[in-house]
């Protein structure tokens, strides 16, 4: 079970979803940004940042976003040895980077499996949920078939005890055949 009562971590989802859609836009995915802020999670020196897909574009949005009320402080990171050079370096872009990340800090999943097994022993309860496996990815795209597609998209989300928060999307009935883990909060 999480440290977090669950109005908390909404709380800190509700601050920094508006945060990172105008610092990098639409078109980059969010949801690693989002929730390792909103679970007090910094990457390691060899974990991908919003530094590491730095275009100048990116980079425009980027600075001149506000600043992130509560967020991560630059410092460094433990066992890197290097200097934090902003808070591009202190947010996570790859969900499936943050998945150790969580574990180790928070440990195992409460509750963990095939989603479409699990899902039933996570319904009514408040949480963390991490979906491997759950979209199609642009590259999922081209390499599917009319009856066959592939699904490699990764995605971090709050829920509520019956709806994946960001998505806005009810998890019951969910039959994709990824892996789910769910950290439930106080």
């Amino acid at each position: 079970m999480l440290p977090f009562a669950y109005d908390a971590l909404a709380e800190r989802f509700a601050t920094i979803r508006p945060w990172a859609k105008n610092a990098i836009g639409d078109a980059t995915n969010r949801c690693a940004i989002c929730m390792g802020y909103t679970m007090r999670i910094t990457p390691s020196g060899d974990d991908a940042t919003i530094e590491t897909i730095m275009t100048t574009e990116l980079g425009t949005s980027f600075q001149g976003a506000p600043s992130l009320a509560g967020g991560p402080r630059p410092g460094v990171v433990p066992g890197s040895g290097q200097p934090l050079r902003g808070l591009s370096q202190l947010l996570f872009i790859r969900a499936s980077e943050l998945l150790p990340r969580i574990q180790r800090a928070y440990g195992p999943a409460d509750i963990a499996g095939v989603c479409k097994d699990v899902t039933p022993k996570v319904l009514g309860r408040k949480g963390v949920l991490y979906l491997e496996n759950c979209y199609q990815t642009t590259g999922d795209k081209k390499h599917s078939f009319l009856f066959f597609q592939w699904t490699s998209g990764d995605h971090w989300d709050l829920f509520d005890g019956s709806n994946i928060v960001a998505q806005e999307q009810k998890l019951a009935g969910n039959r994709h055949s990824g892996q789910l883990y769910f950290w439930q909060a106080r």
